[in-house]
């Protein structure tokens, strides 16, 4: 945790400019827009994205005005993705505070998500250069596929580990690999090692959406500060899941797919009343049995073996600035210590 708070502080001065920029979003438009806003940028949490795009900038070359505003739109639209994914989810808390959705309603969250989207859009076409807004752009459009090739996957439980990885390859690997490949664009770097610090973000994506799905059944609500088990109260099948059901005795997996299977009597999740949610109870038992199977660490070290094979690509990198490079494996390596 030292080595993670170490290089926080190597780019303190980069991660101030860039609150700052995001201060100045407020719209001030009306009191209660604000508030929303203002609100909304408080669920984003630990400012990982913009520590990664930093962190490879200083790695490379120097910090520049396009850094710090393209940090600030990544976050936004970070942040509007969380507001949007706690709609679907139904979740009720993220970062210790109620979700927007529950604090309000889900038209608010929708809207304050919109609104978060189209500050970022500003803050992009602002640039020096449309490269930034291109890549981002595209990276929008891969999340949005990645989620609902989830959401297609509902309620399926044959998908295989190599199915699930192309999904979460496409969901969360988006983002991080922009702010690697970016954060080195904007320094300077040649297209070869830009994309070297690409494919070390889309490395850490898979990483990281492999240790959300753990936490989703390991973690308690008081450590995460986020409402927990909705990937299996929601019914959709992830990395634990998956090869828990792979790996555990026929008449176990069974069992676990008859509790996963359900009728008229769940809460209905789509308006077309073709999907639904298991209860609380239900899913409570299966987490338990899961955690209990030992695949929870198998995914564990998946995710660690990922991160170290990303470190690798970038640890003999000759950079001018060894620090921010070491600052960025710890960063790696804290995604797979992580308990929010």
């Amino acid at each position: 945790m030292q080595d993670v708070k170490d290089a926080y502080n190597i780019i303190s001065e980069d991660l101030a400019a860039f609150d700052q920029m995001a201060s100045k979003l407020i719209s001030k438009v009306d009191p209660f827009v604000d508030d929303v806003v203002r609100y909304g940028l408080q669920l984003s949490g630990k400012r990982l994205r913009p520590a990664l795009l930093f962190l490879t900038a200083r790695g490379i070359g120097t910090i520049t005005e396009n850094h710090i505003r393209i940090a600030a739109a990544i976050e936004l639209i970070h942040t509007a993705t969380l507001i949007h994914d706690d709609i679907l989810d139904g979740a009720f808390m993220r970062r210790h505070l109620t979700t927007i959705n529950f604090k309000w309603d889900s038209h608010v969250a929708v809207l304050a998500g919109d609104i978060l989207l189209t500050k970022a859009m500003e803050l992009l076409t602002n640039a020096d250069d449309i490269y930034g807004f291109k890549r981002i752009t595209i990276a929008c459009r891969q999340t949005c596929e990645g989620e609902l090739l989830q959401i297609g996957t509902i309620g399926n439980f044959k998908i295989s580990q190599k199915e699930y990885m192309k999904i979460i390859a496409r969901k969360t690997s988006p983002f991080l690999a922009c702010c690697t490949e970016l954060g080195a664009h904007y320094a300077g770097a040649s297209p070869e090692i830009t994309e070297i610090f690409n494919n070390f973000g889309h490395q850490l994506g898979i990483a990281f959406q492999m240790i959300d799905d753990i936490l989703d059944f390991t973690e308690q609500t008081n450590m995460t500060g986020k409402t927990l088990h909705t990937d299996i109260i929601n019914r959709k099948p992830t990395a634990p899941l998956i090869r828990y059901l792979q790996k555990a005795p026929k008449k176990e997996s069974d069992e676990i797919l008859m509790m996963l299977k359900c009728n008229r009597s769940c809460n209905s999740k789509f308006s077309n009343n073709t999907t639904y949610n298991i209860s609380n109870k239900k899913a409570e038992l299966i987490v338990n049995r899961i955690c209990r199977s030992g695949v929870i660490r198998e995914i564990q070290q998946k995710a660690e073996s990922i991160v170290e094979r990303a470190i690798k690509s970038i640890a003999n990198f000759p950079s001018g600035n060894t620090h921010a490079i070491k600052g960025l494996i710890a960063i790696a390596r804290y995604i797979t210590l992580r308990h929010s």
